[in-house]
């Protein structure tokens, strides 16, 4: 059991309201159930935990991610029921607000594999599938006490699992792959800019070593994110420079193209001198008994000086000074 946290919300507007009403409903009715708030309320939460310069979206509504038996569950379904809600569809829930716009919640599942959104059928009903989720419900998730006050005055208090830092980018750029959403691109510079400030308290981050599973669909992803971005490419909904997402990128997320970096090179590195050395000192002794005179090979000692190659992008954990993105 990992210890609880606690945040306070000020709502600002009235789709706030509805979102932070429909949230505490969710945290009702799906208590002790193996579940994570998902969508932008876990960004808006993490935004909470490791607060940044970048504002988190506001949303109007309640996601929660959860395992198809506990999402077809009639206990969580008539607890919602017993809350005013009433089920729209096969994983969708509206009940009055007061005003025009109905509170809203609504619930996934993971997905059977691959990087789509997708809809699957469980118990006659039908629940939208959305990959990295299995990844967000094996892992431990970051317990929040939150105290939310409205713009009613009204004070709402409850508590919810969200996923980690980790398991939230990787949730967000698998529904950004599939689906290519301005939302998404505002979350993922919201996650990326949390893991870039607080990325000494990130302990479980994977991702700049991922090669297996949901981590490298999601690193693979975000390059491809980034070629869009390198290329020049509209993409909407950027809060941070198209240069700075795609630097952060690159710093925290392994580049299935790129080869990690020997663990060690100071070896190696003797080893080539060692060689550069008795190559050319056999070439001078060769040239002597042949009367011409040793050029030294460009690169070696006594020859020309190539330029610098550039080094490959380091995807290890960072420990020192920030990154001037």
């Amino acid at each position: 059991m990992t210890d609880m946290a606690e945040v306070e919300i000020l709502a600002a507007s009235n789709a706030a309201d509805r979102g932070l009403r429909a949230l505490a409903d969710l945290a009702a009715a799906a208590a002790g159930a193996n579940y994570r708030v998902v969508g932008g309320h876990m960004v808006h939460l993490l935004g909470r935990l490791y607060p940044t310069d970048t504002a988190a979206r506001v949303t109007a509504d309640a996601d929660a991610g959860m395992d198809p038996v506990a999402a077809a569950d009639a206990t969580f379904h008539t607890a919602l029921l017993a809350r005013g809600y009433r089920l729209v569809t096969g994983n969708h829930y509206e009940a009055p607000s007061g005003d025009d716009t109905p509170l809203s919640v609504d619930l996934l599942v993971p997905g059977t594999g691959g990087r789509r959104l997708e809809r699957i059928e469980y118990a006659g009903r039908g629940f939208d599938a959305i990959p990295g989720l299995t990844l967000a419900l094996a892992s431990d998730p970051l317990r929040v006490r939150v105290r939310a006050r409205l713009t009613t005055s009204e004070t709402l208090r409850f508590e919810v699992p969200v996923p980690g830092v980790e398991q939230a980018v990787v949730l967000k750029a698998l529904a950004w792959r599939s689906r290519l959403a301005a939302k998404d691109v505002a979350d993922l510079c919201t996650l990326l800019s949390i893991t870039h400030e607080h990325r000494d308290r990130l302990s479980e981050w994977k991702l700049h070593t991922a090669r297996t599973g949901a981590r490298k669909d999601a690193a693979r992803a975000l390059h491809e994110l980034v070629t869009m971005l390198d290329r020049g490419q509209r993409i909407d909904g950027l809060t941070i420079t198209p240069a700075r997402l795609s630097g952060l990128i690159r710093r925290y997320v392994a580049d299935r193209h790129t080869p990690r970096p020997p663990t060690d090179t100071g070896t190696a590195q003797h080893v080539a001198r060692d060689a550069n050395g008795q190559e050319s000192l056999l070439s001078a002794l060769r040239a002597a008994a042949s009367g011409h005179p040793h050029r030294a090979k460009p690169g070696t000692p006594g020859g020309s000086t190539t330029p610098p190659q550039p080094e490959p992008p380091d995807h290890s954990p960072q420990t020192g000074p920030e990154m001037g993105l």
